[in-house]
């Protein structure tokens, strides 16, 4: 347990070494110490690692699927996380129960809003700080970047997640097909994009035949 916790009004604790939000329910957003020393413990006992203690960021989240390489790398419709649609007295985060009790593929939550409704101004600054952090971590070929605004609006990385859920059902929840389909791409082609990133990334594209020249 730290001996100073971040100054907030409230905190969210997380395993150091989880995805898929195992490990974040419900109950690990807290707002006093006492609660923040419960939930480590629990970390601790049920996920045998450290745990993540952030101060809460109490703005709006969006996650921005980002597909490509170095000029090539390209920043797909951003998805905005809606609180609203959870059960009455949920905290306004994606836990556990969010992602895998309340959201059911025979009753979808309408949770995802996408294309976010946004200014240019802030779109431009959380597709800045979602591309500014897929290069300073050394991404490759696609991600998906989770953010949150902060009290002064601007937008902060809460995790990157290099390896990214895909589910094919447009009925399930999932945010790089949704941000994908929103771009114009079917699921297939979305796949086949990140393949072919890697692919070029990799430098195994065939050569492409030269054209004969043209008769006189």
């Amino acid at each position: 347990m730290p001996r100073a916790l971040p100054r907030a009004k409230a905190w969210i604790v997380k395993p150091v070494a989880e995805g898929s939000s195992k490990g974040v329910r419900d109950a690990n957003l807290v707002r006093t110490r006492a609660e923040v020393v419960e939930r480590v413990a629990e970390v601790h006992r049920r996920f045998r690692q450290a745990a993540l203690v952030e101060e809460f960021l109490g703005g709006r989240e969006f996650t921005v699927a980002l597909l490509g390489n170095g000029a090539s790398l390209r920043v797909l419709p951003i998805v905005e996380i809606d609180f609203s649609s959870l059960p009455a007295g949920a905290k306004p985060i994606y836990s556990y129960e969010a992602k895998w009790i309340w959201d059911r593929t025979e009753a979808p939550l309408a949770i995802f809003s996408c294309p976010a409704k946004t200014t240019v101004a802030l779109q431009r600054r959380i597709s800045s700080a979602a591309v500014a952090a897929f290069r300073a971590l050394g991404c490759r070929d696609w991600s998906r970047v989770d953010l949150r605004l902060g009290s002064d609006g601007l937008p902060r990385v809460l995790e990157i997640n290099p390896l990214p859920g895909v589910l094919p059902d447009p009925e399930e929840n999932s945010c790089f097909p949704k941000a994908a389909r929103a771009a114009g791409l079917t699921f297939e082609q979305a796949i086949l994009a990140v393949i072919d990133a890697a692919v070029r990334r990799l430098g195994l594209a065939p050569a492409r035949p030269a054209r004969k020249a043209a008769a006189r």
